[in-house]
C-alpha cells in the first residue's frame, strides 16, 4: 500500500470500530489489532488516538456534505425530504460516530470536532438560503434555520437508538418542523417575512 493507501485503511478501520462500539470505547491497540498493522505503523500516519478520532470524524462530515443536497427538480417540500432522507441515511451509516460527533459530554469533544459540527450546519443552511433565494439572510430567519438544524441533528442522535417512529414518519415530521418555524419568524420581523414570503407561497 502506498502512505496515503495506507492512511485511508486505518481511518476506515476506526470508523468499522466505531459502528461497533462507543468511540470513547476504542483504542489504538484496538484500532491496529483489526487493521492488521504494528503499532509503530499507527504513529506514523497519526500522533495520538484523538487525532485519528478527529480525522475519522473529518471523514463522515465530508460525506454528510456531499451527500446532502436539494434535487434540480420537484417542489420545495419534496426537495427537502430527498435532503433529509440522504441525511438520515449518512448518519445511519455511521451511527456511532455522528453521535459522538454531537455528543457535548464525550472525551473527543474539541474544538475541533465543534468546527466539524459547524461546517455541517453551514452546508445545510447555505442550500436552504439559495434554494429560496437569500444571499444575506436576516438574523431571525438565520436563527430560525441553524435552529431547525440543530433540531434535526439531536433529534437524530435519539431517533437512531430506536427507529421510533417509522423513518418515513421521522422525514416528514422534520420537513414540517421546518414550515412552521419559519411561518413562526415570519410573524415576528417584517424582514424576515419579506425574505420568507415567496418560500411560504410555495409551500401553502
Amino acid at each position: 500500500m502506498s502512505p496515503e493507501e495506507r492512511r485511508d485503511h486505518l481511518l476506515a478501520t476506526a470508523l468499522e470500530l466505531y459502528g461497533e462500539r462507543a468511540m470513547d470505547d476504542v483504542s489504538v491497540d484496538d484500532i491496529v489489532a483489526a487493521a492488521g498493522v504494528s503499532r509503530a505503523l499507527f504513529y506514523r500516519y497519526f500522533s495520538n488516538l484523538r487525532e485519528v478520532h478527529v480525522a475519522a470524524l473529518t471523514t463522515v462530515v465530508d460525506e454528510l456534505i456531499e451527500r446532502i443536497t436539494l434535487p434540480p427538480d420537484g417542489d420545495l417540500i419534496t426537495q427537502l425530504r430527498s435532503a433529509l432522507a440522504e441525511f438520515v441515511s449518512s448518519v445511519e451509516a455511521f451511527a456511532s460516530s455522528y453521535t459522538a460527533l454531537l455528543r457535548s459530554g464525550s472525551t473527543i469533544a474539541t474544538s475541533e470536532t465543534e468546527t466539524l459540527v459547524d461546517k455541517v450546519r453551514n452546508h445545510v443552511v447555505d442550500l436552504v438560503c439559495q434554494r429560496i433565494g437569500i444571499v444575506d439572510p436576516s438574523a431571525l430567519l438565520l436563527l430560525t434555520l441553524r435552529g431547525w438544524v440543530a433540531l434535526v441533528e439531536t433529534t437524530c442522535v435519539t431517533w437512531l437508538a430506536t427507529h421510533n417512529p417509522p423513518r418515513e414518519v421521522f422525514e416528514h415530521w422534520l420537513t414540517d418542523q421546518l414550515i412552521t418555524m419559519v411561518s413562526t419568524t415570519a410573524g415576528h420581523s417584517e424582514q424576515a417575512a419579506e425574505e420568507i414570503a415567496p418560500l411560504l407561497r410555495e409551500l401553502s
